[in-house]
């Protein structure tokens, strides 16, 4: 902080900065003046906290001083200094905004203890900024969140009166009435073959919401026009009002303008279906279900689209798709270890998926469910546990996990390689699988031997293995591994002359103390008292 000192004399302006220890205040920087003209100069070019002026000077006085000081930097605190005692001039100046008056001659003590006063006064007002900050911050997310809530409420077809309605909609301060003509425009961000999570998701939709506010509506404001919400099916939807402002071709427009504006933005395509114009309160309901129907079939697995719904849409029926359930199907496959044929009958299921008639949401999910019950019958047969196979809890709770066939490609070969090496392999007791593990231990011992890496090599997801590996030999893996490095530490200890260190390095430790506490642990001694023996 920065204080100015404002005395036509100079033995006072003297005085004041160095009889007083500013430092002690908090304050780095302490500044003079030698009149009103002066001070305001300075004020204008350097952060001023605080300025202490005497009331009479030759021109300007320090009571008008005062009245520029409040005008131009209302923040700034002013202690006035006086040699007359008069109490009209301490009324005068503290009715016009003085923090305090004091009389000259002063004291040190008579300034420190008004300065202690004033940088409380300070403190607190900073403290009761921040707390209404805070809370203007926390008032406006309620309202956010609240406007979410009242618009997937109405979604999914909460119904209020005329009057509960609008009384909600001017509550939150919303730019609508109930019966206000009004599209909704549904839009998908689109991903690709990559599964994003729900906070990359929640970052993605508020990124493109703050597009979307200043290109509908021109400009960001601290409370946004835009009223959307998320739905469950990772669509982000927006009520757009029509009004005679902003009326259909022009929206149609901004919607367009708001895909590029993404594209070239966020790097993300986005597909977008807009509704025909509707009476909101009464019409919400049902357009938001057509809308999804009409998306999942118009637009599907396509990227990067933007339709606008018409009045026949939705009428039409789906196509059953014919080619995943024409024997054999792929669980008989994989039972009689036709892998090469389980491959072609999953190439033959997704190319159906890239024909016009079957590029929908509706297609894709039936596939993966498809897949999901033929995959859960042979684990659940061979005795594991389809879900711990996976690994990924997102795929049974999210129907919508899958936005391409290219993902359920990825996803269902990597898994048919996975009942290939370790389901219906001839070897008993899968002993084939938990040498190539001990192999790969022994010959990475020095190295990270995670779960995560010895799946790769295995081509089995981390949970799975180490259930597996478990029911196999009755020990855990990390047991396994912690015993290999132990049993091989103490042959090196017996045999060689080597450091400790060293030692620890080679069964893959890099701390020293903490293979010698591992060490310990295992034989209840220390690694050179086991030498000693």
């Amino acid at each position: 902080m920065n204080v100015l000192l404002v005395d036509d004399e100079d033995y006072v302006l003297d005085y004041l900065a160095d009889e007083i220890v500013w430092s002690s205040f908090g304050i780095t920087g302490v500044y003079r003046a030698s009149s009103a003209e002066e001070a305001l100069d300075i004020a204008g070019e350097i952060p001023v906290a605080l300025v202490i002026t005497d009331i009479r000077m030759p021109e300007i006085s320090g009571l008008e001083l005062l009245t520029s000081l409040r005008r131009q930097y209302p923040d700034i605190k002013v202690i006035m200094l006086s040699g007359y005692s008069e109490f009209e001039y301490a009324k005068k100046a503290l009715q016009q905004g003085a923090v305090d008056y004091l009389l000259k001659p002063v004291t040190q003590e008579e300034v420190s203890t008004c300065l202690k006063k004033v940088f409380t006064l300070i403190e607190n007002e900073k403290l009761h900024k921040e707390n209404l900050s805070t809370a203007s911050e926390l008032m406006k997310l309620g309202i956010t969140r609240m406007r979410e809530h009242l618009l997937h409420d109405l979604l999914l077809g909460k119904r209020y009166s005329f009057e509960d309605l609008d009384r909600q909609l001017r509550t939150l301060h919303l730019p609508l009435v109930p019966d206000q003509s009004c599209m909704l425009a549904l839009i998908r961000i689109e991903t690709g073959t990559e599964y994003i999570k729900r906070e990359d998701f929640e970052l993605f939709s508020y990124a493109l919401l703050n597009i979307a506010e200043e290109i509908i509506f021109g400009k960001i404001k601290e409370m946004p026009s835009l009223w959307s919400c998320k739905d469950s099916h990772r669509f982000v939807i927006i009520m757009l009002p029509l009004d005679t402002n902003v009326e259909q071709p022009e929206l149609h427009k901004r919607i367009a303008a708001l895909q590029q504006a993404v594209q070239i933005y966020m790097k993300r395509t986005v597909s977008i279906l807009i509704t025909r114009p509707f009476p909101f309160r009464n019409e919400l309901h049902r357009q938001y279900q057509q809308a999804l129907n009409v998306f999942w079939r118009s637009i599907g697995t396509r990227s990067g689209i933007v339709i606008t719904m018409n009045e026949t849409d939705g009428d039409e029926g789906l196509k059953p798709l014919t080619r995943l359930h024409q024997s054999p199907t792929i669980s008989e496959l994989m039972e009689s270890g036709r892998w090469e044929d389980v491959t072609n009958k999953l190439e033959l299921i997704l190319e159906e998926l890239d024909m016009p008639p079957f590029r929908t949401q509706q297609h894709l999910i039936e596939v993966v469910y498809y897949l999901f019950s033929n995959f859960s019958y042979i684990a659940h047969k061979q005795g594991d546990s389809f879900a711990e196979m996976i690994g990924n809890p997102s795929l049974l709770r999210d129907s919508f996990y899958f936005q391409s066939k290219d993902q359920i490609k990825e996803w269902a070969l990597a898994l048919i390689e996975q009942f290939k090496r370790s389901l219906h392999d001839n070897t008993p007791g899968r002993s084939h699988i938990i040498r190539q593990i001990h192999e790969f231990i022994e010959r990475h011992l020095q190295e990270d031997v995670s779960l995560t890496r010895i799946g790769e090599h295995v081509y089995l997801h981390p949970v799975y293995l180490s259930r597996l590996y478990k029911k196999e030999t009755g020990e855990s893996l990390s047991s396994y591994i912690t015993r290999t490095r132990m049993e091989n530490a103490a042959r090196l200890l017996t045999s060689t002359n080597k450091k400790v260190a060293d030692i620890a390095k080679e069964v893959g430790y890099q701390k020293t103390q903490y293979f010698i506490h591992i060490f310990k642990e295992y034989y209840d001694c220390t690694p050179q008292s086991f030498r000693n023996r």
